[in-house]
């Protein structure tokens, strides 16, 4: 365990194996694991805030244009999070 490997695809053929692709990889300190955590993390954050602006922007939408289509996918939204909850 000194860090590095290596990952072979290799296809087999009737009477030999051929070696496809080799990649040697070595493995990264922890200070680099975490900040790329950290990138992750916060990237997949705003992602979130942004789809959470865009669904309230629309719901606005739907509640001036159909406030009784908002309810009923409130109450659908709100039924299929808890068969979820219960899955888990």
């Amino acid at each position: 365990s000194d860090g590095h490997a290596v990952l072979e695809f290799v296809q087999n053929m009737e009477y030999k194996f051929v070696e496809l692709l080799v990649l040697p990889f070595k493995e990264s300190p922890e200070y680099v694991i975490r900040q790329q955590i950290s990138y992750r993390y916060n990237s997949l954050r705003s992602r979130m805030s942004v789809m959470q602006s865009r669904l309230q922007d629309v719901n606005a939408l739907v509640k001036i244009k159909n406030p009784s289509l908002l309810m009923q996918l409130q109450r659908n939204s709100q039924l299929n999070a808890n068969a979820l909850g219960a899955m888990s």
